[in-house]
């Protein structure tokens, strides 16, 4: 039996190497959001919800790192490029590392409660395997009713996001991080929904159903379709009215 973090090496080895145009297919809206985020100079963090054993969330640490450093050797210059460059984000991941929550909600045969079940130091570990700098990393454990709130976003500092990849599968769990991120949202931030497309697609069900009620509550902001990622996975670009 191989040790865990040599299991995570494995694993993570047979992830691509982030390419300036490799949109399409497995983690393209990351790799469009990196891109758009690094030659918009979009500020911020990257915010990942449900990031299960890491990879996406590797994907997009190696990928948004790569663009920025190519982006900062072209030597621009100005008071926003410079505010942009000296202030790197922060890969902040929020889970409660024991998999999906209990409750009686609608759910597929794969969302029964505990699944996607990984621990926090074996998440740790495998980003790390994937040469993700943890001293980058702000982890955020805890069901999202309980783990989202202002005390959390003052313990971490947490202001604006760039990007943040919303991974929440059920409708239940999708609220609470809608909700959280509407002060932290700007214009430009782009929001990854992995299972837009769950439900059979219904908009009544899951993701595209707590979007929807978020948007209604929040007239100010519109999203404007960006990138599609092939089977579920959408993402969109706010916009301020």
């Amino acid at each position: 039996m191989l040790h865990p973090v040599r299991r995570a090496a494995r694993r993570f080895a047979l992830l691509p190497l982030p390419e300036d145009g490799d949109f399409i297919g497995a983690h393209g809206c990351i790799r469009a959001a990196a891109s758009f985020m690094t030659w918009n100079q979009i500020p911020g963090d990257y915010f990942e919800f449900g990031v299960y054993r890491g990879e996406s969330f590797a994907v997009a640490y190696r990928t948004i790192e790569h663009l920025r450093a190519k982006h900062i050797a072209r030597g621009h210059t100005s008071p926003e490029y410079e505010e942009w460059k000296n202030r790197p984000p922060r890969y902040v991941a929020f889970d409660g590392f024991g998999g999906l929550p209990p409750g009686q909600v609608k759910r597929h045969v794969d969302y029964h409660e505990g699944s996607y079940s990984c621990s926090e130091a074996e998440f740790r570990a495998n980003v790390a395997a994937a040469g993700v700098d943890l001293s980058r990393v702000v982890v955020v454990p805890g069901f999202y009713d309980e783990s989202l709130n202002a005390g959390s976003r003052e313990q971490h500092k947490l202001d604006k996001v760039a990007v943040a990849m919303i991974d929440c599968d059920l409708y239940e769990s999708t609220v609470p991080v809608l909700d959280f991120l509407t002060d932290m949202v700007q214009q430009g931030t782009i929001l990854i929904f992995h299972d837009w497309f769950r439900f059979k697609g219904d908009p009544n069900e899951g993701e595209q159903r707590a979007c929807n009620e978020w948007l209604a509550k929040n007239p100010q902001l519109e999203l404007i379709e960006y990138w599609r990622e092939a089977p579920q996975a959408v993402s969109f670009l706010v916009n301020f009215k």
